[in-house]
């Protein structure tokens, strides 16, 4: 029960730390940093090897927006990495493909809604999934050149969340098209105060042993601009940071690697594309943490690319392990960078985050008060399961 409690005071010191006192950690910004400093210096004192990567990035700087319509002001926000400009213009509104390839747009504000508004676009540099129906979207904004974009979405995700677009980018409420639709002149002001700040920041990356062999235990270490992240990922982060600081003194037949991704809320996701560039042969198993600690809710584990008789061995942990569960796979986060090259992975998260997608992540009610420590802690023991009594057969981490 010592090592129980112990995991629990660490826990929550991690979690006030990175949600609290930093708070949001996008990429390249202040506040990225010094949760990489944080999380280099508890490697560190854990008596781990830690290195940082680095890689190109920018910070985006967000002073607001505003936007007036028939003299009204419209509840407005700069989308996400967006330029920012200062227009008058005429606007039209646009909500297919169709009306899109036929609109003149030039010197004009496009209001997109409907069908172009129903899923966020993926960026242009974003390589693991970039549907042609995105691209076609892209590539005719790009080829219209309004001088400004306004989104309306009935969600919290922005549509445009891109630093390599060149065209302005606001988004409104759904139900604010009406003033669009009614308007007396067809004319909207739109300001966006924002910046692009060329900048670097870094993966983190530690290690415990010096065997060939590597399991890898992953979580990323960046926010959206606008939330404090807790289960997105400071959950993840501080259940790695604790799991290193109960290693001291045990003896593993492989290394133990600990990656900080950084940029997987970022458009490029430029931390993930530097560790591939450099992605070793050697790792025989991977675990990677997103969204771990929700209240009321299990543990959930899910495999990819991994031989039987590993799921065989993983899961008579699971079975022994309360509130630990299996789930279907799901193809999306930093485990993909694994299961992609083939490398057995296990992909750790809480079993209803998948309910909060729309509602708290990516947003400011992604908080301390919905992550239960007790969760959290027991989900940290179970990574010790994970690389325990392999000492005679690291065999098994390998696919037939």
């Amino acid at each position: 029960m010592e090592k129980t409690a112990n995991h629990v005071i660490s826990l929550q010191s991690h979690m006030e730390m990175l949600c609290e006192t930093i708070g949001t950690r996008p990429t390249g910004s202040v506040n990225n940093k010094a949760a990489v400093e944080y999380a280099f210096d508890v490697f560190r004192k854990c008596g781990l090897q830690v290195r940082k990567q680095e890689f190109d990035c920018i910070d985006w700087i967000n002073s607001g927006a505003a936007l007036l319509v028939d003299s009204r002001d419209i509840p407005v926000e700069p989308a996400e990495y967006s330029l920012p400009c200062d227009v008058a213009a005429e606007f039209i509104c646009i909500d297919t493909v169709d009306v899109l390839r036929k609109s003149e747009l030039s010197g004009k504000i496009a209001v997109l809604h409907g069908d172009l508004c129903k899923e966020p676009l993926m960026p242009k540099s974003f390589e693991f999934y970039n549907p042609d129906e995105h691209k076609q979207i892209i590539a005719l904004l790009e080829e219209k050149n309004p001088i400004a974009i306004i989104t309306a979405v009935s969600g919290k995700e922005h549509i445009i969340q891109d630093g390599d677009f060149s065209i302005p980018c606001a988004v409104v409420r759904s139900d604010m098209l009406d003033f669009f639709s009614h308007s007396s002149d067809g004319r909207a002001k739109l300001t966006i105060s924002t910046g692009r700040i060329p900048t670097k920041a870094h993966n983190v990356i530690a290690t415990y042993g010096a065997k060939k062999d590597k399991v890898c235990f992953s979580a990323h270490i960046d926010t959206k601009p606008t939330t404090p992240g807790a289960l997105d990922n400071a959950s993840g982060v501080s259940a790695l940071l604790a799991f290193a600081e109960s290693l001291s003194g045990k003896h593993y037949p492989f290394q133990i690697e600990f990656v900080l991704f950084n940029g997987e809320d970022y458009y490029s996701t430029p931390g993930e594309m530097a560790f591939m560039s450099g992605l070793s042969t050697d790792y025989i198993l991977a675990v990677n943490l997103d969204g771990i600690g929700l209240k009321n809710s299990t543990t959930s584990i899910s495999f990819y690319s991994c031989s039987k008789y590993i799921e065989k061995r993983i899961m008579e942990r699971v079975e022994k392990t309360t509130g630990i569960e299996r789930i279907e796979p799901w193809p999306m986060g930093d485990h993909m960078i694994f299961a992609t090259f083939g490398i057995p992975t296990i992909a750790i998260t809480a079993s209803d985050i998948f309910g909060l997608i729309d509602t708290v992540l990516h947003s400011s009610d992604d908080n301390t008060g919905n992550i239960d420590i007790d969760v959290l802690n027991n989900a940290v023991r179970f990574l010790s399961c994970c690389v325990n009594g392999w000492e005679h057969e690291t065999d098994a981490f390998y696919l037939p």
